[in-house]
């Protein structure tokens, strides 16, 4: 499946993820589900042979995610849901 969910905060408009029970910038505990299909990468390293980058989705959301394929820091990329865990791959 493409794309990662993030929640939306139904006070103040601004995104997190993972999903949270209070809003970390208002305090609300009421949340919209909204998808995530792509974003940017800002930096990308390795450990242990495993590739993870940091993946700006929007204005307010940065995400750890697993890196397939030949990602570098400013390249957009598309993200998908692995089982739970966040994918970013060249689009």
């Amino acid at each position: 499946m493409n794309g990662l969910t993030v929640w939306l905060c139904e006070s103040c408009g601004r995104r997190s993820f993972p999903r949270r029970e209070i809003c970390p910038h208002c305090g609300c505990r009421i949340f919209a589900a909204e998808r995530a299909d792509r974003g940017t990468a800002t930096h990308v390293t390795g450990h242990r042979g495993v590739g993870i980058a940091c993946v700006r989705v929007g204005d307010d959301v940065t995400l750890l995610a697993r890196v397939d394929g030949a990602v570098a820091a400013g390249s957009e990329v598309t993200l998908r849901d692995d089982d739970g865990a966040p994918v970013a791959e060249i689009q």
